[in-house]
């Protein structure tokens, strides 16, 4: 439980900053106190939602409800078709609820996302080079999220999947006209989407009539078979999406805290987003369950091994086969609504990526969205013509290609929030948390290498290959022991006033 003090409490009242942030109207803009990066970014959300007063030193269910939508949106990430075909390839689900827990905290603690916090506290060059890396992620994601949709609308329609691909460009407007509704109203219908797949997946869990007591064990003691190690590797790309983690930074802004929120207040934003974000996530975790137990059930024969690797389209024919004609249905509106939701929320963290490295280089909303669409459905055109029938083989390098651009969002956010200058005193990492964390991003950066090695040896060691590994990692190590370049507080406040 978060602390509280109540003459903090008196002597900043958040509802008095509540309503002074609240009548600037929805877009706040941010601007850089290092002079050299002068540039403004509109955080389209931003402080949308009045969270009130800080309550007492006791669980409030109402005040839950209140911070209650940045974490389901997050947790779409997790439930994108890129990831459900990792599930069914690899019949595992992980997630990263630390990690997600420091995004949430560096948006609440600092008012600003990561990616506007990269720009501030690193050299031009390395943010420029971290942005490539977070937009390569990105396009990589969005390929899956739209050829998933577009398989989705030939399993319902029978549809060409290119044909498909052009229809879930309408995504575009759908979310430009939910925007005009507030953060509220998106929010409902993101969960209205992922109470869609819980109802789809788990009825096709319940009709395969799984044995529990396998559940349980393959829960309590997991097991990666050694064909499935690039399988394991991709699961790590396609669960914690680098992208997701610069989404959430900001999504927690929509919560109005105040212009200048106490510090009772930030401890009340990060104890109740915490909550939303694990109970966001175990959800997440319990449909990826259900389609894992589904195909384990379909595809899974004791004894044998599989001589193919399921893919989305694939698993729609063999539900069909084993479950009854309606399984592919529900299969294929559980796809839809994933795909759907995705895709949206990929389109959200491209505009905070590009306008959070990049600055305001759009004048109208509409500008941003329609480019940032059009860097994943270009791509993902080129996937429905060409490679049609080689995507789930793709699907797998992708996931894995995310898992590479993994680092360049998780050392971030490590430094970040382990600074006291940027976190103050108070909600600087501890020493444990700092331990844990760091420990888990070597193991990713453990499994990349470990990648590496394997498609160098197949592709018998390359030279292009091998400079281009000797590059990522020098640029990994180079993010690790390079400090931040944090400018002097004051000194910019005073360059910046200087100049108004």
């Amino acid at each position: 439980m978060y602390s509280q003090s109540q003459e903090e409490e008196e002597g900043n009242s958040s509802s008095t900053s509540s309503q002074t942030l609240l009548s600037h109207g929805q877009n706040a803009n941010y601007k850089s106190l290092d002079s050299s990066y002068e540039w403004n970014v509109e955080v389209d959300m931003k402080g949308q939602v009045d969270t009130g007063d800080s309550t007492a030193d006791k669980f409030s269910f109402s005040k839950l409800m209140q911070y209650t939508g940045p974490g389901w949106l997050m947790a779409i990430a997790y439930l994108d078709p890129g990831n459900l075909e990792s599930d069914l390839q690899s019949g595992a689900v992980a997630g990263c609820l630390a990690m997600q827990i420091l995004s949430a905290r560096l948006g609440v603690v600092t008012q600003n996302h990561l990616a506007q916090l990269i720009r501030k506290n690193y050299s031009r060059s390395s943010s420029i080079i971290i942005w490539l890396f977070t937009q390569l992620a990105i396009i990589g994601s969005d390929i899956q999220e739209i050829i998933g949709t577009a398989i989705a609308i030939k399993i319902l329609f029978g549809l060409r999947l290119w044909v498909g691909v052009l229809i879930t460009a309408s995504d575009t407007f759908l979310f430009m006209w939910l925007q005009q509704y507030g953060v509220r109203k998106i929010e409902v219908f993101f969960m209205t989407l992922i109470g869609v797949m819980i109802g789809c997946f788990w009825i096709e869990m319940f009709v395969s009539k799984p044995n529990i007591e396998m559940i349980l064990k393959g829960i309590l003691i997991p097991q990666i078979p050694s064909e499935a190690k690039v399988q394991a590797v991709g699961m790590v790309g396609a669960v914690i999406m680098p992208h997701n983690m610069f989404l959430h930074s900001a999504l927690v802004m929509s919560r109005n805290i105040g212009t200048k929120p106490s510090e009772s207040k930030k401890k009340e934003a990060n104890y109740y987003f915490a909550i939303e974000s694990a109970l966001a996530l175990f959800i997440s975790y319990l449909i990826n369950l259900a389609i894992v137990v589904v195909f384990a059930q379909v595809f899974y024969k004791p004894g044998e091994t599989l001589k193919s690797l399921p893919g989305l389209y694939d698993a729609s024919e063999a539900l069909s086969r084993t479950l009854g004609k309606s399984a592919k249905y529900f299969w294929a509106f559980g796809l839809l609504a994933a795909g759907q939701s995705s895709t949206m929320t990929g389109t959200l963290a491209g505009q905070y990526v590009v306008e959070g490295f990049l600055g305001a280089i759009f004048k109208k909303q509409w500008h941003r969205i329609a480019l940032t669409r059009a860097i994943a459905l270009v791509p993902s055109m080129l996937v429905a013509i060409l490679a049609v029938d080689n995507f789930d083989t793709m699907g797998e390098f992708l996931n894995v290609l995310q898992s590479l651009c993994l680092p360049t969002a998780i050392i971030p956010i490590l430094k970040l929030t382990a600074s006291t200058k940027i976190m103050t005193k108070t909600f600087r990492n501890s020493r444990i948390t700092n331990i844990m964390c760091w420990m888990i991003s070597f193991i990713v950066i453990g499994f990349n290498v470990h990648l590496f090695i394997n498609y160098l040896q197949e592709l018998n060691w390359p030279l292009y290959a091998v400079m281009f590994s000797v590059t990522y990692f020098s640029f990994v190590v180079y993010l690790i022991f390079t400090p931040l370049e944090i400018p002097d507080t004051k000194e910019a406040e005073d360059s910046v006033r200087a100049q108004l």
